[in-house]
């Protein structure tokens, strides 16, 4: 049985609905809105900036299972973002008077000087999880919302055919060095140290 909606969120709830949101309360001050479109957070911030100075909460989940969850609490702004199986991210802002939750830095997810900036980045502050926990959220993920299964790659394996190896080449044996040939003894004559002619006797000395 779903609970009766707040006097201040009826006309929010009737304006959600007549723009073809699917739209639920499910715990007092808390909106579901369900519908076609690709930036939940855009969606839940505008709902948030219709309340007024109203505090509300608002989830919306897109027709892709991506959601957002906006706490809104003058002057806090808490926005939760999941998109597929990526991490939530947290933002946590403290706005000044003059600002709604639908300011166009605020719609674009861009920083801004109300940011608590925490390390490592959009992580919780014990202060956001304070505004969820005034409308009694303890967990960011809507009512129903099943974390998508991410299947794991499927390995093939296949042999690497080895590389051929290559038959080494062998050198070819080097030929012997031809022998040098021995110079030619010359004869000398004992006498005039002239050289001798073949015939062996000297033409100087007979």
């Amino acid at each position: 049985m779903e609970n009766t909606p707040e006097p201040a969120l009826a006309a929010l709830i009737d304006q959600l609905k007549g723009e073809e949101y699917d739209v639920s309360e499910p715990l007092p001050g808390v909106l579901h809105v369900k519908g076609r479109f690709s930036n939940p957070e855009r969606i839940a911030l505008r709902a948030a900036a219709e309340a007024g100075d109203h505090a509300v909460a608002v989830w919306a989940t897109s027709h892709h299972d991506d959601w957002a969850l906006v706490g809104w609490a003058r002057p806090d702004l808490v926005a939760i973002t999941q998109k597929g199986a990526t991490p939530q991210r947290w933002r946590h802002r403290r706005l000044p008077p003059t600002l709604r939750p639908d300011a166009q830095t605020f719609l674009e997810g861009a920083s801004s000087p109300f940011d608590i900036v925490t390390r490592p980045k959009h992580q919780p502050t014990p202060a956001a999880r304070e505004v969820l926990d005034r409308f009694g959220i303890t967990d960011p993920p809507p009512p129903g919302w099943v974390p998508p299964v991410v299947e794991a790659p499927v390995v093939q394996e296949s042999l690497v055919p080895a590389a051929p190896v290559k038959p080494k080449r062998v050198a070819a044996p080097k030929a012997p060095a031809k022998p040098e040939k021995p110079e030619p003894v010359v004869a000398i004559c004992p006498t005039c140290f002239m050289a001798l002619p073949a015939t062996g006797i000297c033409d100087n000395c007979g």
